[in-house]
């Protein structure tokens, strides 16, 4: 299991014997004495820096079990319910599925490649691409997305440990008193539950990402029992999925009003916002892989699979009890809820306690690996000098609670709109990045440039930002802000605003990489830093023959910060023996 401890007493009183030892208290982690690190406090700490060997413990199953168990969740079997909540066919519903899952596929592939050749994070990466101010802007974008769905995560969880609670208490717990107006958005029951689970999943901020994986492992076992189980039920006990066509039918007078692209755009767009935050963390995650190809084709592989098994099974859960009931569940909670309301038997009471619960636990390690590991990355990237990610990820936690999740997903309508919303935001980013490592730098990053906030930096652009990567971002961007106004405002945008809102992710993306790949050729890209132009142009030869993004002389001594296991710094010398290894 995941190796973490939570503070003793001494070590949490420590800080405050007095003004000295708080103020180093409050400091990120430095070096021992006698080791040197790359760049200074302002833009490195031991979390930023390249994950040293020893730390990567991600091996070629630990990536492809966290997307087919991310897959496996709360979000995945919801927006199947809610495209067919709101009027999309099945047919349109599931084509979109095919089409987002396949784009994801390759973007997830793409965007893990950078962190594991050079085992480095997001936060660092995006320096190359933006420049070592221009990077701030985009972290901070990211970051705000984590916090925002750490928050549903955990509503997800309440309203499931929700149905958990009725399962054991009955009654008395589904007739809980509501002292909350109806304007709230949520119940007093719901809210009591969302600090619950808030505290159970609290304690885990305090792991480290090199222990998580193995979250990962066992929710990528539990979850496919729990959704099959819920599937065959729900085919046994609904109208079946002969019931699908029947079940669309509030669709079918959708679809006579719009055109089959549009709807599937628009469904693909839906898709695609449902696993953008996770597409953008994948150097967070591959940094702590130990060989290439454990972030290679597989994990890609595994993410078109999954998302389309566990849609289908959505879909056809939802349209089959549809057929029997006459309403189309869009979320997991009301849907097991449903079951309650009209299977109230021990049995019943048994299989709906075991999915929920294996939900929670679904969402536990969604909020680890898509949100609060990310969200702590992102704080070492702009706060260097104080946080780390574990740092980080408490306030990832803390912060998660002010943003009123039940306020986003009130209904269907609202959820996808928000998960809509930052496509426009996301999608011309990951268009950047991949682009500029594969077009422009051919897969070449130059590690210590990262971490040189000068004029002479490789990374510095112009006055610290990559005006041709920001431009490319607003060019993106700037086609989908229309029809994201639509979303709120119908009556302030016309028709064709909200068709390129429908394919926002797809259209995003590709202006952003077409604008890039323009102005690079216009405005050419340095390679590699000064003294070192006539390095030969191969791909990623600077991550090959164990160079790991350094030039032959740059990494004298130690270059790692230390790595911190069960709280003990390991010794440059033990450290040189496992890198000679």
């Amino acid at each position: 299991m995941a190796r973490f401890s939570m503070p003793s007493r001494a070590e949490m009183a420590a800080p405050f014997q007095s003004g000295e030892t708080f103020k180093d208290w409050i400091k990120a982690p430095e070096a021992p004495e006698g080791q040197t690190r790359i760049g200074d406090s302002r833009w490195s700490n031991k979390d930023l820096e390249p994950t040293p060997p020893e730390q990567r413990t991600w091996t070629w199953y630990n990536l492809p079990l966290y997307w087919f168990s991310n897959m496996f969740g709360t979000t995945g079997w919801n927006v199947a319910s809610s495209l067919v909540a709101v009027g999309l066919t099945w047919q349109q519903a599931f084509i979109s599925c095919i089409l987002g899952a396949l784009i994801s596929a390759f973007i997830v592939t793409g965007m893990a490649r950078p962190g594991v050749m050079y085992h480095l994070g997001y936060p660092v990466l995006a320096r190359s691409v933006m420049g070592m101010y221009g990077s701030y802007f985009f972290v901070f974008i990211r970051a705000i997305v984590c916090i925002i769905w750490y928050g549903i995560q955990t509503y997800y969880g309440a309203n499931l440990l929700s149905v958990c609670f009725r399962c054991v208490f009955g009654s008395s717990w589904h007739n809980f008193a509501n002292a909350l107006p109806e304007g709230a958005d949520v119940t007093s029951k719901q809210l009591l539950a969302f600090f619950i689970v808030w505290l159970v999943e609290f304690p885990f901020t305090w792991v480290h990402p090199t222990h998580i994986h193995y979250i990962f492992t066992i929710k990528g076992f539990i979850m496919p029992f729990a959704c099959f189980g819920l599937f065959g039920w729900c085919m046994a006990n609904g109208a079946g999925i002969s019931n699908m066509d029947a079940a669309s039918a509030a669709g079918a007078a959708v679809a006579e009003r719009t055109p089959l692209g549009w709807a599937v755009m628009s469904g693909v767009n839906v898709i695609m916002g449902s696993l953008s935050p996770m597409l953008v963390n994948q150097p967070d995650l591959a940094r702590y892989c130990r060989h290439p190809r454990d972030a290679g084709w597989l994990q890609g592989a595994c993410v078109f699979f999954a998302k389309v098994l566990v849609f289908f099974l959505g879909l056809a859960s939802t349209t089959s009890l549809q057929g029997k009931w006459g309403e189309a569940y869009w979320n997991l909670w009301d849907l097991l809820d449903a079951i309650l309301d009209h299977y109230w038997t021990p049995a019943a009471r048994a299989g709906v306690f075991f999915v929920s619960f294996s939900f929670i636990f679904s969402m536990f390690a969604t909020n680890f690996g898509a949100n609060s590991i990310p969200f702590g990355a992102d704080m070492t990237g702009l706060f260097p000098k104080y946080l780390t990610i574990r740092r980080g990820q408490i306030i990832c936690a803390i912060l998660g609670i002010v943003v009123l999740p039940w306020k986003l997903i009130a209904n269907a309508s609202a959820f996808l709109s928000f998960l809509g919303s930052y496509n426009i935001f996301m999608a011309p980013l990951c268009a950047i990045i991949i682009f500029d490592y594969i077009v422009a730098r051919k897969g070449n990053v130059h590690v210590p440039s990262l971490y040189k906030g000068s004029k002479e930096g490789l990374y510095w652009f112009k006055s610290g930002i990559n005006w041709v990567g920001v431009c490319a971002w607003i060019g993106g961007t700037a086609l989908g802000l229309p029809g994201l106004v639509g979303q709120y405002q119908p009556q302030s945008v016309g028709q064709v605003a909200k068709n390129m809102y429908m394919m926002g992710w797809v259209l995003t993306f590709s202006t952003s990489a077409i604008i890039y790949v323009g102005l690079i050729q216009v405005f050419k890209v340095k390679v590699f830093p000064a003294g070192c132009e006539d390095a030969p142009m191969e791909f990623e030869w600077l991550a090959k023959e164990g160079r790991d993004g350094f030039f032959e002389g740059e990494r004298e001594g130690e270059i790692y910060a230390p790595a911190s296991l069960q709280g003990e710094e390991v010794q440059a010398s033990e450290k040189a023996q496992k890198m000679d290894a």
